[in-house]
């Protein structure tokens, strides 16, 4: 085979040239050809439907989850007598109660409370620890 180095033999040439200022003006021939798009006017009262539908759908949904969440039942509220009344025996004592009552308290207390004789005669004989009662 021949050899062939590119910097000292002759050019081949293709044969196709490309007319003068050819790019330059391409660009502007392309746009020409194709259609032109129409701008379409939209008139303002076509737009101020969709600020209106956008305001009426959000004082809509504000409306709606106010009014959800205010007939929510509170879990506070539901819970029944015997529920609460089992917590206190089992996490409060008397000693907490006592810590929180202040003079008012003690006296509607004294007031609402109604022993007979019966009932403490009853309550003393059920109970074995009279010595307790007695020594203090």
């Amino acid at each position: 085979m021949k050899k062939f180095n590119l910097e000292n033999d002759p050019k081949i040439t293709s044969g196709f040239t490309t007319p003068e200022a050819y790019f330059d003006q391409l660009e502007a021939r392309i746009m020409d050809r194709l259609p032109q798009p129409e701008t379409e006017v939209i008139p303002l009262w076509r737009r101020s439907s969709v600020w209106m539908s956008g305001i009426a759908a959000t004082l809509l949904l504000a409306g709606g989850l106010t009014f959800y969440y205010n007939n929510q039942p509170n879990p506070a509220t539901s819970l029944d007598d015997a529920t609460v009344e089992t917590y206190l025996q089992a996490n409060v004592n008397s000693y907490d109660l006592i810590q929180h009552l202040d003079e008012n308290d003690i006296q509607a207390l004294e007031k609402s409370i109604v022993l007979n004789n019966d009932a403490v005669e009853a309550y003393l004989s059920d109970h074995n620890n009279l010595d307790l009662y007695l020594n203090e």
